[in-house]
């Protein structure tokens, strides 16, 4: 059996991992099969703020210690499987330490490392050491992301021509009470970053821009969003928004192919782990979009820049740069996109109705909708510990690029980004 140790016990470390280990671990107890879930309580915490945090375990499910000499004291590194979940700008050191101690088996958020000199480092310690990292990937290896996989190689839609992925959620809160992350950039996006790599393969960075959050508190720098621009080398353009001061939460990727449209919702939070997936197919090889060929992001309508220092501010808050442009099927929550939620039997946009369960014809999905439970980061972290344990590698996916390789790619196009919003004057509102 194997232990976890979570070092870093915040919103990732406590709320996420931690809670979602305990609640596996719970749910194999309760099942009359015998579980192959081969971990191990108490876990052990670890984090400085030790005496004033309040796990959400129950008695007996974990140990917080203050120290990682304290940790590491109370596991076994050959038995062990270490979570860092610490700010980016520190796991180098983190993933050093854990090593030092013995520990060889790691699951790594993200993003790597906070620079490419970090980076670097960190692949040269993976070897030297023989530590098994996983980075963490539960968007990239969750139900849906398989179907979007499915239909991205299956060519019944035709070509994949563009990805759009909008992450979007108020984060007042949580960036006035921390300052683990310095940037937008390393909050939703690289969890994105790694899904467009993974769906159309290697790219190249044509654009990328931060904006600062404001809010009744004051300015947060660089905080406010992101937006970053693709080019793929397969010929497909990726485009990313993220906006931490939105009103709403949206978590959808839009992927637009020659003969179709597919959106896919993934789960807002905790409270819910059901997915949708929209299937809007045009006519019989007829494009998406007007059809030829799609120009560079920066020219497509609705897809601006952040607004630059001149942007109108009412009541202190920087104004919308525009309308949207249309993302497809309507749903509910989105006021800029119009219309009703695509209800069960009611049509989307199109004329395609809804149908929850369509039909699967070869694991690709018929045009309606789709509604799926995925719960992501459990399955992602049930199957790390069982691979853990039965000592396989990682293999690659369905492109036989490792887990390890497509964090690292994602963590280099990261570090670009922050370069060119470092040099660039910073904008005032967000691009959605």
């Amino acid at each position: 059996m194997l232990q976890p140790l979570v070092v870093g016990l915040g919103r990732s470390g406590s709320g996420l991992h931690l809670r979602t280990l305990t609640r596996l671990v719970r749910r194999s107890e309760s099942t009359s099969v015998a579980s192959d879930l081969p971990v191990a309580l108490p876990a052990v915490g670890c984090d400085p703020r030790a005496a004033a945090l309040r796990p959400a375990c129950a008695p007996g499910e974990v140990t917080v210690v203050a120290t990682l000499e304290e940790a590491v004291a109370l596991v076994d590194p050959a038995d062990a499987v270490a979570h860092v979940c610490t700010p980016p700008q520190v796991r180098h050191g983190v993933v050093a330490a854990l090593a030092g101690h013995g520990v060889r088996r790691m699951i790594v958020e993200k993003p790597l490392a906070a620079s490419r000199a970090e980076l670097d480092a960190l692949v040269r310690l993976r070897g030297e050491a023989g530590l098994d990292l996983v980075p963490v990937s539960h968007w990239t290896a969750s139900r849906l992301a398989a179907r979007l996989r499915r239909l991205a190689r299956d060519g019944r839609l035709g070509r994949l021509r563009r990805i759009t992925v909008d992450q979007h959620k108020p984060r007042f809160s949580r960036s006035l009470a921390t300052d683990s992350h310095t940037t937008a950039l390393d909050v939703e996006i690289p969890h994105s970053l790694a899904l467009a790599l993974d769906l159309a393969g290697p790219a190249e960075l044509r654009a990328a821009h931060c904006w600062d959050l404001y809010c009744e508190d004051g300015r947060l720098p660089g905080l406010g969003g992101a937006h970053l621009e693709l080019e793929h080398h397969s010929g497909v353009f990726t485009l990313l928004r993220s906006d931490l001061g939105a009103p709403v939460r949206q978590r959808s990727v839009r992927c637009e192919f020659d003969a179709g449209t597919v959106t896919a919702h993934f789960p807002l939070s905790e409270d819910d782990d059901h997915a949708q997936l929209v299937v809007t197919a045009c006519g019989e090889g007829a494009p998406v979009s007007g059809g030829g060929a799609f120009p560079p992001l920066e020219a497509s309508a609705g897809d601006a820049a952040p607004t630059g220092s001149g942007a109108s501010v009412t009541d202190g808050m920087p104004a919308w740069p525009g309308p949207v442009a249309d993302a497809g099927p309507a749903w509910a929550g989105d006021p800029a996109r119009g219309g009703v939620a695509a209800a069960s039997g009611a049509p989307v946009l199109g004329g395609t109705p809804a149908r929850a369960g369509a039909t699967v014809a070869g694991g690709v999905p018929e045009p309606g909708r789709q509604v799926i439970r995925d719960d992501a980061l459990a399955d992602f972290l049930a199957g790390v510990y069982r691979r853990f344990a039965s000592g396989a590698v990682d293999a690659g996916g369905s492109t036989g690029t490792s887990g390890f390789e497509l964090a690292c790619a994602a963590a280099r196009l990261l570090c670009e980004a922050r370069d060119r919003c470092a040099a660039a004057p910073r904008a005032r509102a967000g691009s959605r």
